[in-house]
């Protein structure tokens, strides 16, 4: 029985090895070539398995899709922000740990926001994706605005929705990459302007 037990460990984590260079492979394609033009064959070329094991192990591309989303929106990055955001003791602590979250999540994850933002306007299946990602921004904005309101931080006339709707529209992928990229204005002063801009919105003066 033991080796038994050792055999299907040893096959677990043969199997999770497997998948994640899968999914890197999948990451890096998908970015170099646009998620349209990549095929599984190309992915499993890349990652040096069978085609058959990229459906087996991943669901094709749409499984990929859905576990570099994944990635982006439940990572233990995500969790800790959430967390941070709840030790904070004022309105404001907590959102200024929220904007340095934002910048955290955009230099780990900012190429699979733009994977599947751009697959969304081709595929119905990323389009679905990219619903469940800003639905999971939302609820934990939720959370975070909530607690900004318990703490007596919001504005007077802001309710926790139009909170969240005001960070999640100023805090965006686009927007921010414009500023920082595009404008030159780069990741810092970038937050702050993003950051002053919320305040004045949401929090009480």
């Amino acid at each position: 029985m033991p080796d038994q037990e050792q055999s299907r460990s040893r096959r677990h984590i043969y199997a999770e090895m497997t998948r994640h260079e899968v999914v890197r492979s999948a990451r890096k394609l998908f970015g170099r070539y646009g998620y349209a033009q990549t095929t599984v064959e190309s992915i499993a070329r890349d990652a040096r398995v069978s085609p058959a094991t990229v459906y087996a192990q991943c669901g094709g591309k749409e499984g990929l899709l859905q576990a570099l989303m994944d990635k982006w929106t439940t990572s233990s990055l995500v969790q800790s922000i959430i967390a941070e955001c709840a030790a904070a003791e004022s309105a404001r602590a907590k959102l200024d740990a929220l904007a340095k979250g934002y910048v955290a999540i955009y230099a780990e994850s900012g190429d699979i926001i733009q994977i599947v933002t751009r697959a969304a306007a081709c595929a119905p299946a990323a389009e679905a994706f990219l619903k469940v990602a800003d639905e999971r921004q939302q609820n934990a904005l939720r959370e975070i605005v909530t607690g900004m309101r318990d703490v007596g931080g919001l504005a007077d006339g802001i309710t926790v929705e139009e909170g969240v709707q005001i960070i999640f529209f100023h805090f965006r992928y686009a927007q921010f990459a414009l500023a920082a990229d595009e404008f030159g204005w780069g990741a810092e002063r970038t937050t702050r302007w993003l950051t002053e801009r919320v305040a004045s919105a949401i929090l009480r003066s």
